[in-house]
């Protein structure tokens, strides 16, 4: 069984520095496939020593198509790496899984088999605005690499949400035959993030 003192730390730290915990920024919100893709990756959370809206979330998610508070989703994958005592590097291979197996859709294969890793990754720029409300991504692409910068209120996103999504850019690239695809975390703010996806 999960110990309840070990559903603390990150998830603690995360609600502290958000001016409403859990209910603040309605207003960004984020498809419920990604939380599910990432529930998959995990195993079984039963036992894990949570109540109220999370426990609800991370035990019966909504529908993929649904839209959760972008804050649930965060804090859910805090929940999850200080319930199941992961490493930040472990949560991180699980949130790559997680959109390894997002990536790996019809509809990627389709655009992958035409599109360089460069198009690939400007896809995935109008198709952030479809997975995400209030977050925003800019793309600024060069041959073999590009700079993604994610944009957002104080501290909704953490060092890890932001180490996520350079790992799901990763991902993205990997899904059009790119080779040697590095995702490097530039800079994580309370405001935003900049990470530097290369490749060859």
């Amino acid at each position: 069984m999960y110990s309840a003192e070990r559903v603390s730390g990150r998830l603690t730290s995360y609600l502290g520095n958000l001016p409403g915990g859990l209910d603040s920024y309605p207003d960004c919100t984020v498809k419920a496939s990604l939380l599910r893709a990432l529930l998959v990756a995990c195993p079984p959370l039963h036992d894990l020593q949570l109540r109220g809206p999370l426990r609800d979330l991370l035990l019966d998610p909504p529908g993929a198509n649904s839209w959760i508070p972008e804050t649930h989703f965060v804090a859910a994958h805090l929940a999850i790496a200080d319930g199941l005592g992961l490493t930040t590097e472990d949560m991180l291979q699980r949130t790559y899984q997680a959109n390894k197996s997002l990536t790996s859709s019809a509809m990627y294969r389709a655009l992958a088999s035409v599109a360089s890793p460069a198009l690939l990754l400007r896809g995935a720029k109008a198709g952030w605005g479809l997975l995400h409300r209030g977050v925003h991504l800019t793309l600024h692409a060069e041959k073999e690499r590009a700079r993604l910068v994610l944009t957002h209120p104080p501290n909704l996103y953490n060092s890890l949400a932001h180490e996520s999504a350079a790992w799901g850019f990763r991902a993205v690239v990997e899904a059009a035959q790119g080779s040697n695809v590095q995702a490097s975390l530039e800079q994580s703010l309370p405001t935003g993030a900049s990470v530097l996806v290369a490749w060859s």
